[in-house]
């Protein structure tokens, strides 16, 4: 019974030791006394951050605020564990009251704070208290920090659209206005077209199509090679007019179409015009009212530019003649304008120009001095000239005009330069050596497809060498290794091809001579002096050497021989010295035993006398 008593006081004794070591907290938890709800004991009363803008990663330290009545808390220290919430950093923090009266006011430093981008821009804690009894206490409290920036995906940049090139544009023009075609004749009319545009036109179709009073003898589409930029293309097409033609001026309406590169791909396009056929008008006899006169037409009769073509960055003068096509009517106030382009424009002068008239089949001469671009962007230029005049006809004043134009050829003027091959040193038949030609592009435009190739009485193990593109302002050298393969000169010959800035496929040849002497080396009388070539000499050294070296090379061997000789004697002497020597010993030891042995026997017989 007493052991019974003991075992249940000590039971009891560690049941209330148990509970005084639990902590307050889960007792007044276990009472249902501060759940953690809204209505805790203290209020957020403020805060203050060190930063006005907190971005993603930022660091920052962020303090808080807190405010309790002072029957809330017993007045001693708080805890605050701070949540799961848009922060990273320390969890666990302390805060000493910091004064009284009515209430008590917290403030809790929370330090070194990292801001993880968070959209709810929300820090979570618990505050951890003891009221004035004794018991523990804890209240949730959730504050959103405004000064939070939150993180956002950046928009990435749009891909670069490719640069296009636009489509070629085509120029038509054509020398119908040469001579008039009348009712009923026939007529062969050329047609020009031009790609005024920067790429070129692929299988281009050219479809004709005349009007009214003519007719198109044959097929009226015309499959064409490819038109480079710049570059023109003719088409001869036979027209006839009908019985009765009412209007001076015939038009032929022209349409294009291609492909092209777009910068892109190959794609479609079209490019259309018309050129004018000058006619005869048949006259109607039956109308006995007046006629009008026809209309003065105004056509670029002829035009020059100083050459076949213009350079760039060069000037000259470009001057053309127009002409009144009527025979009967003058033409007055006629007033002509000019315009360049882009890679072709007016040098210090007007581009107006005033004619007070210009009579009937008259014409007039306008020179305009131009200057050509220093990088042209295409091979040729059209210049505009815009034509305006009156006329009188039936006593009334009427007005007309023309636009006119033509097309300057530019080039970029070539300016590779090549010097003249030099060879390296003058060798021997069968040893090698190099031919080189210096290079320098001084043109601001790229020269392409450099190729270089040799020839003739060498033999190299590079004939072929493709250089490719040498940029404007580059230079360099071709070097060829060469081996000649006869005694003297051997004739080389270099052929250099290239593309120039034009478009253009040129060639420069160069003559050039590898002299090679012939190899012939010298025996040396000391091993380790080098062979040297034979030197050109009247005196006939090389005999002279010969015979030397026989004479040397027959008395080393006598020499040898005698030495030889005078050797066997000394050996043999040698061996006859031994032999007599070896003699004499003999004859001294015969001797020596001679007289041992009578001693010996003188010995024996005076012994046996004594006996």
């Amino acid at each position: 019974m007493k052991r019974i008593s003991r075992s249940l006081l000590s039971l009891c004794l560690a049941f209330v030791l148990c509970a005084a070591l639990l902590p307050n907290v889960n007792v007044v938890n276990a009472a249902g006394e501060g759940d953690g709800s809204s209505g805790g004991a203290f209020m957020v009363t403020g805060y203050d951050v060190s930063s006005s803008s907190i971005t993603t990663g930022d660091s920052v330290d962020i303090t808080l605020y807190l405010y309790c009545t002072a029957n809330g808390t017993d007045g001693n220290s708080i805890r605050v564990i701070r949540n799961i919430d848009s922060f990273q950093g320390d969890s666990t923090y302390y805060a000493s009251a910091s004064s009284s009266g009515d209430g008590t006011t917290y403030t809790v430093k929370l330090r070194n704070l990292t801001y993880t981008g968070a959209s709810e821009k929300q820090l979570s804690f618990t505050i951890y208290y003891n009221d004035a009894s004794g018991n523990g206490h804890y209240q949730n409290e959730n504050l959103q920090i405004r000064e939070c920036v939150p993180y956002t995906e950046p928009t990435p940049d749009p891909e670069p659209t490719p640069e296009t090139i636009p489509e070629p544009r085509a120029v038509f023009n054509s020398d119908g206005m040469s001579t008039a075609i009348a009712a009923g004749q026939t007529k062969t009319i050329t047609v020009y077209i031009q790609n005024a545009g920067t790429t070129a036109m692929r299988d281009p179709i050219l479809t004709l199509k005349s009007s009214g009073s003519l007719l198109i003898m044959g097929s009226q589409d015309y499959m064409l090679d490819d038109i480079r930029a710049g570059r023109d293309t003719a088409v001869t097409v036979t027209v006839k007019a009908l019985d009765k033609i009412e209007s001076q001026m015939q038009t032929i309406d022209a349409t294009l179409s291609f492909y092209y590169d777009n910068g892109t791909q190959l794609t479609g396009g079209s490019a259309s015009g018309s050129v004018n056929v000058l006619s005869t008008v048949t006259k109607d006899t039956k109308d006995e009212d007046p006629i009008a006169s026809p209309t003065p037409i105004v056509i670029l009769s002829k035009y020059n530019y100083g050459g076949s073509s213009v350079a760039a960055g060069s000037s000259t003068n470009v001057s053309f003649s127009f002409t009144n096509t009527s025979k009967t009517i003058k033409i007055e106030n006629v007033m002509v304008t000019v315009t360049g382009g882009q890679d072709l424009m007016l040098n210090g002068s007007t581009n107006t120009f005033y004619f007070e008239s210009v009579a009937a089949s008259g014409s007039k001469t306008v020179t305009v001095p131009m200057k050509a671009a220093q990088l042209i962007s295409a091979s040729a230029q059209d210049v505009k000239i815009d034509v305006t005049y009156e006329y009188v006809d039936q006593n009334a004043r009427k007005s007309g005009n023309a636009t006119l134009s033509l097309s300057v050829p530019l080039y970029q003027p070539d300016r590779f330069e090549m010097s003249e091959p030099t060879s390296s040193y003058t060798g021997y038949v069968g040893e090698e050596t190099s031919l080189t030609i210096d290079y320098v592009n001084k043109g601001k435009s790229a020269i392409n497809n450099v190729e270089a190739t040799i020839s003739g009485d060498i033999d190299t193990p590079t004939a072929y060498q493709r250089v490719g593109t040498i940029d404007g302002g580059k230079n360099g050298t071709i070097a060829f290794a060469v081996t000649p393969q006869l005694e003297g000169e051997n004739q080389v010959k270099i052929v250099i091809t290239y593309e120039d800035s034009n478009g253009n496929t040129k060639e420069r040849v160069f003559e050039a001579t590898v002299e090679a002497m012939a190899y012939e080396p010298i025996d040396p009388v000391d091993p380790d002096e080098p062979i040297d070539p034979e030197p050109t000499s009247t005196f006939p050294w090389k005999y002279v050497i010969i015979a030397l070296v026989v004479i040397a090379v027959i008395a080393l061997i006598v020499l040898r021989i005698r030495k030889k000789k005078a050797k066997q004697k000394a050996e043999q002497a040698l061996w006859d010295k031994w032999d007599e020597e070896e003699l004499a010993e003999e004859k001294q030891e015969a001797a020596e035993a001679a007289a041992a042995e009578s001693k010996e026997t003188a010995a024996t017989g005076a012994e046996e006398q004594k006996k």
